[in-house]
């Protein structure tokens, strides 16, 4: 695996030549380009560092790159990107949350305690099988009749049904995702403690462990975690979706997913490496 780092940018031409010295390939306008986080990425975090100030998060995005082995040995995986498509309805002022979901248990706070009691509304259907909003319900997938009966079924995961237009879809659903009563060990990872609820939300990535923590007695298929992901103060509170290795190999013979999605599960007992070297 490689610690990577995806750098974007409204480029200027002046910007575009000083990049091709690197051998990076930009293009005069905005645009994003993945180098691996060595001397060349400090060189050039260094020379803009001072224009991307405040928001240097919104610029120089981390991420991991698994090899092959990483991929073939992983039995579960959580994803770090899908098929998005539209946001969940009526998108203004979030009053989904009050329309699909009990607002009351909301957290105003942090955003935790979600729980669904109306089927979702959407505004677009995507073209893929297996897919979720492009943000806000990120936690929450869909999948077409067919994915459904040949890829979740099999392991009893539920579905209801999905409003587009105030019709029922005919050939969309919404997958029913069961939530692990088990706990994962996050204490090293970053945190943040909502004081209006007491609820603790974690960072997604961890810099220095490469893989996501499995749990002891995961479940088959798919499922959440316990646990809330999420920004600090912000109102967006996530659990993590966990797939089995054979629904992502399924989905991937669909071409629902792609493998550079994909970050490998592992408990803290396997014989990997847990530190990457880096400046």
């Amino acid at each position: 695996m490689r610690r990577m780092r995806q750098i974007k940018d409204r480029w200027t031409e002046e910007d575009v030549r000083y990049l091709s010295q690197f051998g990076i390939k930009a293009k005069v306008g905005f645009m994003h380009f993945n180098i691996e986080e060595d001397d060349h990425y400090f060189e050039i975090r260094k020379h803009f560092e001072e224009r991307w100030k405040p928001l240097l998060w919104s610029h120089d995005c981390f991420f991991y790159e698994y090899s092959l082995d990483d991929i073939n040995r992983a039995e579960f995986f959580v994803l770090k990107g899908w098929n998005g498509c539209g946001y969940p309805q009526p998108d203004w002022n979030f009053k989904y949350e009050s329309v699909s979901f009990d607002a009351e248990k909301i957290c105003p706070g942090c955003g935790c305690g979600r729980v669904q009691t109306n089927d979702l509304r959407v505004n677009k259907v995507s073209k893929h099988g297996f897919w979720t909003f492009f943000s806000w319900l990120i936690d929450e997938f869909f999948v077409s009749e067919k994915v459904y009966s040949e890829v979740f079924a099999p392991y009893g995961v539920e579905k209801r049904d999905v409003i587009k237009g105030g019709k029922v879809l005919e050939d969309v659903f919404q997958l029913v995702i069961p939530i692990i009563d088990e706990s994962l060990d996050l204490s090293d990872r970053q945190h943040w403690l909502c004081p209006v609820c007491g609820e603790m939300k974690y960072d997604f990535v961890h810099k220095d462990y490469p893989f996501f923590p499995l749990h002891e007695h995961p479940l088959p298929g798919i499922y959440k975690t316990k646990e809330y992901f999420g920004a600090g103060q912000g109102h967006q509170a996530q659990r993590v979706i966990i797939l089995s290795k054979d629904v992502v190999d399924k989905l991937l013979k669909s071409k629902d997913l792609k493998k550079e999605w994909l970050i490998p599960c592992r408990r803290e007992s396997d014989d990997t490496p847990s530190v990457l070297p880096h400046k």
